[in-house]
């Protein structure tokens, strides 16, 4: 009777209802905690993955294109394990399904999203997709012991803010400027020679550029026109050369071909008096040399040119390399000119004016994208760079001699160039400016000189 009346009573309403009330606001108030706790934990984990993303992209320029680089993957999973993520088990290039615990999906080109990303299929770019389970407290009690969190950042190399690299650790003059020569370069300038006359420029001339770092001193002989701002005493870049990482190509056999069009061939081609095909699959062996008046057009791929025999007496080289003389007409687009010697080096008097003209471009795409001139480190064969936009000449990409030293007065009206050699020349000759350049807007994924750091992008 008690209990009837008790039931009946006001306050034995008003308790019941407060009770479930309370039970209602603490599963609501658990819900809201441990949605507040998973939101934390996928902003915890985005920040990683963001750091991941980063830190991979900066080993892009080493990896070369390569797919499941070790060294992107490496990156990116140490990056994670810094941010407080150890042991991720590690997918690549959208292959693999990730399980309960920690993954990473580490791909290069970005491929997650398919179309839907503007940077799919972009070996320039990374992209990293992070997936964890996370348990639940309160949740827990209605079914939802663990949850899935997933969170996904994309980043790209920043292009070199250089493109003109004096690799001499050592020497005077590892880059000079002639008498009455002009340099100018929308990039910055390095020149890695320690010595107290690593950087010179002679009477009238002068450089001007974003920036010009030595790590040695600066000497100006009778120096009549200011330099842009030279910075002496910096140290030297890590790594000193910003292509070491990219990989040689392989030397096929000498072509056998004896007549046009050419593919590859065994002894030293000289080209005169008509109108010539060449095609890149076999070896150049005694390389190529081309006379004025010729036509030769050079088909997209790598020329491989080797030299044929070895010195005679110790002084006279065999025959290699790539001549192109003075009024010569040579047309190539997608060509990269592979200079692996021994001997031999690479001479473009490619000055044609009206009676021709020399137009040659590097690939956009691939391993070689960018790199027009290639001269293997065991080929000390000096090179010779010489024209003008004025008379028809168009050298568009690298030049890239790590070991030798190359003599350059060439103002070419291009897109990009960039020029890295062991000593450098900037020489007056007929052609007393040389301009240097670094829109690399035609090229798909950039090109493979190293950057200096990397940003996020998605």
């Amino acid at each position: 009777m008690m209990w009837k009346q008790f039931w009946k009573a006001d306050e034995g309403s008003t308790l019941v209802l407060t009770s479930l009330g309370m039970v209602v606001i603490l599963a609501f108030a658990g819900l809201a905690i441990d949605v507040g706790s998973l939101r934390f934990a996928r902003r915890h984990l985005q920040a990683a993955a963001d750091a991941a993303a980063i830190a991979a992209a900066l080993e892009v320029s080493s990896c070369q294109g390569t797919n499941d680089c070790s060294s992107i993957q490496t990156a990116a999973q140490t990056s994670l394990n810094e941010n407080g993520f150890a042991g991720s088990t590690v997918l690549t290039n959208c292959t693999g399904t990730p399980g309960s615990g920690l993954t990473i999906m580490v791909n290069n080109p970005p491929c997650a999203q398919g179309t839907g990303d503007p940077n799919s299929g972009k070996t320039g770019y990374v992209e990293v997709v992070a997936t964890a389970t996370e348990q639940t407290s309160f949740a827990s009690m209605i079914g939802f012991k663990n949850v899935p969190i997933a969170v996904r950042a994309e980043a790209k190399q920043t292009p070199n803010p250089n493109c003109i690299y004096a690799l001499d650790s050592s020497g005077n003059f590892a880059m000079t400027a002639d008498i009455a020569v002009f340099v100018n370069s929308t990039c910055g300038i390095v020149d890695e020679s320690s010595a107290g006359w690593a950087f010179g420029t002679n009477l009238i001339a002068s450089f001007t550029a974003p920036s010009i770092q030595v790590t040695g001193g600066y000497e100006c002989l009778l120096c009549l026109f200011p330099s842009s701002p030279i910075t002496t005493g910096v140290t030297a870049p890590v790594p000193a050369d910003p292509l070491a990482n990219l990989p040689k190509p392989s030397v096929p056999p000498c072509g056998t071909s004896t007549a046009s069009p050419f593919h590859g061939s065994s002894s030293p081609l000289v080209l005169a008096l008509g109108n010539y095909t060449l095609y890149p699959d076999a070896a150049y062996c005694g390389g190529i040399t081309i006379a004025a008046g010729v036509n030769v057009t050079f088909m997209p791929g790598t020329y491989v040119l080797e030299s044929k025999g070895s010195p005679l007496l110790g002084v006279l080289q065999p025959p290699g390399g790539l001549t192109i003389s003075v009024l010569a007409n040579v047309t190539g687009t997608g060509v990269t000119f592979y200079n692996y010697g021994p001997y031999g080096g690479i001479t473009m008097l490619a000055a044609s004016g009206t009676l021709g003209g020399v137009n040659l471009v590097a690939p956009t795409t691939g391993t070689y994208a960018c790199v027009l001139f290639f001269q293997d480190p065991g080929n000390t064969a000096p090179a010779i760079i010489l024209g003008t936009s004025s008379l028809n000449t168009v050298l568009q990409g690298a030049y890239y001699f790590p070991t030798a030293s190359v003599t350059y007065a060439a103002d070419l009206g291009v897109d990009y160039n960039f020029l890295i050699a062991k000593d450098i020349t900037f020489g007056a000759v007929s052609f007393p400016n040389s301009s240097f350049s670094n829109d690399y807007s035609s090229i798909p994924d950039g090109c493979p000189l190293a950057g200096e750091g990397s940003v996020l992008v998605q």
